[in-house]
């Protein structure tokens, strides 16, 4: 965002600003939350709630190398979610019908490979093959690849909102994704869903 840090500094003071920096990090959290979830309703209370913890946090937030407001704001959000988990055992099972206008958009699935001519249904069926896979991983797992396929993080970021070393990240997305693939494929085979590689871009 330009001038991100001139609101930064006027949100100190005025709550105007603080609106600014809601309407632009809004979808991106809500994005994240969505992901975590898979309900429409609780990730808006899940969002609202992380923008509502910012606000009243603001004066805590120093910015520093590696430490930007986005960071910040996203470990509220993974904050929340932990919340969220210790409170309930089950995750809700919605379809994204409820919320078309939020939730039906590239930049709330993951980075799956698209390919020309690939039917729309057997795309459909493979993202929900995936959120219904990554739902088995770990808690921290889910985190991590949320954070970089569906907020679309980088390494050092993630590493910053978990803190966490970079190569600690780096080797938490190596192990998670050699698993999800593994998974995937065994459930694709049973429901003869076709899957196509890579499901996620390639890490570096």
């Amino acid at each position: 965002m330009e001038n991100e840090s001139e609101l930064l500094e006027q949100a100190k003071t005025d709550p105007l600003a603080f609106g600014t920096l809601y309407d632009f990090y809004y979808k991106p959290i809500f994005g994240f939350l969505y992901s975590r979830t898979s309900h429409v309703e609780t990730a808006k209370d899940l969002t609202n709630e992380t923008f509502f913890q910012a606000l009243k946090n603001f004066h805590k937030f120093k910015p520093r190398k590696n430490a930007s407001f986005k960071s910040w704001l996203f470990s509220i959000a993974v904050a929340q979610i932990g919340n969220f988990y210790r409170r309930r055992s089950k995750m809700f099972e919605v379809t994204t019908e409820e919320a078309p206008e939020l939730v039906d958009k590239d930049e709330y699935r993951p980075d799956i490979a698209y390919q020309m001519g690939q039917d729309a249904q057997v795309l459909r069926e493979q993202i929900q093959l995936l959120r219904e896979t990554m739902k088995r991983l770990d808690q921290k797992q889910q985190t991590i690849l949320s954070l970089r396929f569906f907020a679309h993080m980088s390494v050092p970021e993630i590493a910053s909102v978990l803190s966490m070393k970079e190569g600690t990240v780096k080797s938490h997305i190596h192990r998670a994704l050699k698993r999800l693939q593994t998974m995937m494929y065994k459930e694709s085979e049973a429901t003869k869903i076709k899957t196509y590689e890579p499901i996620f871009e390639r890490q570096s």
